[in-house]
């Protein structure tokens, strides 16, 4: 029987930022929090045993690396981005902690954007409205939907600790996919999850982005906008 990542239960996130000094977020923040089919999933993949063993992301994301996640969503020549020092520390019910660091965006002239928090587990990126309240990544004045991967699973995405992935679909119900570190192989395709054929990888793809749970490699993994010539 095939299994699949299960995405049943809303996650209650309680914020904290963390400059100096952590403080308790009041209700405005909480009720800023979103269904995330990301954060569900390996939540789903931890209760279900299928990380047991398996470094979540590959590791803790340094500074440097955030900050060159984040300079490959916009043009560098035009904007800059820079750590704040700021974090964020986000518990679920389930008692799992993530811990976002807080980079802020600005224009060539020196003037700010915005600011972004990035989860430091699972690269995953949100638009920073200031008070700990995180909101989705489409409301940053800088998002470009023409640059992202919207439909589909065919793409390349990249992944926490600079671990990239290369999906493509040529047929219906199957993709092949390939890690950086070599990893690869063909998974069924079952909606908006898929099983490796080992059965040792699970697949979920929501909002331009991969959870990847097992073999190793788990983690989110978001789709990179498409290089052309």
């Amino acid at each position: 029987m095939k299994r699949s990542i299960a995405v049943t239960a809303l996650c209650v996130l309680v914020l904290s930022g963390c400059a100096g000094q952590t403080d308790t977020v009041g209700p405005a923040a909480e009720e800023a929090g979103k269904v995330n089919p990301q954060l569900q999933a390996l939540e789903q993949a931890e209760q279900a045993g299928l990380l047991d063993g398996d470094a979540v992301g590959g590791g803790t994301l340094s500074e440097e690396e955030v900050l060159r996640q984040v300079g490959e969503l916009f043009d560098t020549s035009r904007y800059v981005a820079a750590a704040t020092g700021e974090t964020l520390s986000v518990g679920a019910e389930a008692g799992r902690t993530h811990e976002y660091l807080v980079v802020e965006v600005s224009d060539e002239m020196g003037e700010p954007v915005g600011k972004l928090a990035v989860d430091r587990e699972t690269g995953e990126t949100y638009h920073y409205l200031g008070d700990g309240v995180l909101d989705d990544y489409a409301t940053f004045p800088l998002y470009d939907p023409a640059a992202v991967h919207t439909y589909g699973w065919a793409g390349s995405y990249a992944g926490p600790a600079s671990v990239g992935l290369e999906i493509a679909q040529e047929e219906e119900g199957r993709l092949t996919y390939r890690f950086s570190d070599g990893t690869e192989g063909v998974a069924e395709i079952t909606g908006e999850t898929a099983k490796s054929a080992d059965g040792e990888i699970n697949f979920l793809l929501a909002e331009n982005i991969v959870t990847v749970a097992g073999g190793g490699l788990t983690g989110n993994y978001t789709a990179q906008p498409a290089v052309t010539e």
